[in-house]
């Protein structure tokens, strides 16, 4: 979905006991962690480029890739993962 959806969508989409979002952009990311922590959610965010550093910064935990992400994104996150052998 684009960026900007209404009040209501947003509360439809939060009342859901479990959700996942998978590849989104970088101002998706943002706007749904701003809305999830509106809505009295604990938000984790992983990224790992420069556009990521926005919603690693506004997330209570920002995870950051460490070997693969850039210096912006391991900044402005909490923890960074400085392995990816997982």
């Amino acid at each position: 979905r684009s960026v900007g959806q209404t009040s209501e969508y947003w509360d439809h989409v939060l009342s859901h006991k479990e959700i996942v979002f998978a590849r989104t952009t970088p101002e998706q990311k943002l706007e749904i962690v701003k809305h999830c922590q509106r809505h009295g959610e604990i938000v984790a965010v992983t990224g790992d480029g420069v556009n990521d550093a926005p919603a690693l910064r506004q997330a209570n935990i920002g995870i950051a890739m460490g070997t693969v992400g850039s210096d912006v994104s391991r900044n402005a996150a909490n923890v960074v993962l400085v392995t990816n052998d997982w």
